[in-house]
């Protein structure tokens, strides 16, 4: 039996905490609190996922540190990209930002890390 990836520590950075409140602060705004407080422990819930399956994520292109995962409820629509980086040295995976799928991700990035 193949030995398991030990589970790491998801950590938000304020960036993502922001983000993550800002959707929160969209839904409530465009639907209902019910809805917010619902797709808030959704994406919870995916990104604290990335404790054990941190690999699963794709390489973010010309940020070969970084990876990204997309949360979305329904095939159809919009979701979020969460762009994370996992060290297993430090046992930890932390979340840099939750960016909407219609954002230029890489564009945003970029402008970051100049």
């Amino acid at each position: 039996m193949a030995a398991s990836k030990p589970a790491l520590t998801v950590i938000l950075t304020p960036d993502a905490e922001s983000e993550l409140w800002e959707i929160w602060r969209r839904n409530l705004d465009r639907y209902s609190y019910d809805h917010a407080e619902s797709y808030e422990s959704f994406l919870k819930i995916g990104i604290n996922r990335l404790a054990t399956a941190y690999e699963e994520g794709d390489e973010v292109e010309r940020f070969p540190e970084l990876k990204s995962i997309t949360l979305k409820r329904s095939r159809r629509g919009d979701g979020y990209i969460v762009i994370y980086e996992a060290d297993e040295e430090d046992r930890s995976v932390i979340v840099f930002h939750i960016f909407h799928t219609k954002m230029d991700v890489q564009g945003r990035l970029e402008s970051e890390r100049l």
